[in-house]
């Protein structure tokens, strides 16, 4: 038994440490961090870096692509999480900032920061200046804390417009209507696909013409350098009129009629109420009048729940009729 657990003890030690070296990165070989996807990180490096307000003896050295807007460039935000960087003096500082680099992201002569440089003991938050499209840039973490004495761990998080993907748009449609949905910031060279690809002209565009039937929210995956991105859209189909579920004809002037949001646009619109044994208690073409609580007979009908059909009969939007109830309160 104590051979076994001592097996299984020396084969975690043997996959933890293949995840450090995996997890470890360095001036030569930048570790890639995409969007939206906290990467865990071990500082290991021993190279020396005076930069900005990097003045360390250990660096980790990130990697990430800037997206392919080329109209509206934005930023990138980091956020530096979890972190556990303490040695026998207490939690040692860490630095970071965001850079471009001509060469080697650790030969100051090449690096240009890309917005502010900013240090701390527990979580990092910034924002970097506004990046080129299409262009790598690197995140440059820096201590004093000798990782040989206790590891010196945290999160990495990016995200912003200038390093994810951005769909566009929501719409609010009624039913027959189309609408273009648009995705910006991906690698074209890849292309990008749209999920589902119900009621899609073409789900593997960047631009696409929706005609749905019902509401329904898309997923478009693209990528943008080594890294799957996606974003999102929600397409609403709604009826064209907005019909209250009550009103009170008690003579107020508050709430007295039966008024219909959006009916005007449908000149040949059809109205019939019904009450609860499906006799029709209101009819009216047009609805230029909002009904008033009158029965046929011109008598006002006892509060309770009636029961209407609208139908638009417009021969350019082929829906079907509306139905519901309304509630007369008096």
């Amino acid at each position: 038994m104590s051979v076994y657990r001592n097996g299984i003890s020396l084969l975690l030690m043997s996959l933890l440490t293949s995840s450090v070296q995996l997890c470890a990165q360095s001036c030569s070989d930048p570790l890639t961090v995409c969007p939206e996807e906290p990467q865990s990180i071990f500082i290991t490096d021993a190279a020396f870096l005076n930069f900005d307000c990097i003045d360390a003896t250990h660096v980790a050295v990130l990697r990430f692509q800037s997206n392919h807007n080329f109209q509206n460039q934005g930023n990138a935000r980091i956020r530096i999480t979890q972190v556990s960087c303490e040695g026998a003096a207490g939690p040692d500082t860490l630095s970071a900032v965001v850079v471009s680099s001509s060469g080697d992201p650790c030969d100051p002569a090449g690096l240009t920061a890309m917005g502010p440089c900013v240090s701390g003991v527990n979580d990092l938050i910034w924002e970097s200046s506004t990046l080129m499209h299409n262009t790598e840039y690197f995140i440059l973490i820096g201590t004093e804390h000798d990782p040989s004495d206790t590891a010196c761990t945290m999160f990495v998080e990016l995200e912003g417009d200038g390093v994810t993907l951005d769909a566009c748009c929501n719409h609010t449609l009624i039913p027959g209507e189309s609408a273009e949905l648009e995705v910006v910031g991906g690698d074209p060279v890849y292309g990008y696909t749209w999920t589902p690809a119900f009621y899609l002209s073409d789900p593997d565009m960047a631009m696409t013409t929706v005609t749905p039937a019902e509401t329904i929210s898309y997923q478009v995956d693209g990528v943008i350098g080594d890294c799957q991105v996606s974003s999102s859209v929600t397409v609403t189909v709604g009826s064209p009129i907005g019909v209250p579920n009550s009103f009170t004809p008690n003579g107020d002037g508050i709430n007295d009629f039966w008024g219909i949001d959006g009916i005007g646009a449908f000149p040949g619109t059809k109205v019939e109420v019904f009450n609860r044994w499906g006799q029709l208690v209101h009819r009216s073409l047009g609805y230029t009048q909002p009904w008033d609580g009158t029965g046929r007979s011109g008598k006002p009908l006892t509060p309770g729940t009636y029961y209407y059909v609208i139908e638009l009969n417009d021969e350019n939007l082929p829906l079907l009729p509306e139905t519901g109830h309304v509630a007369i309160i008096r």
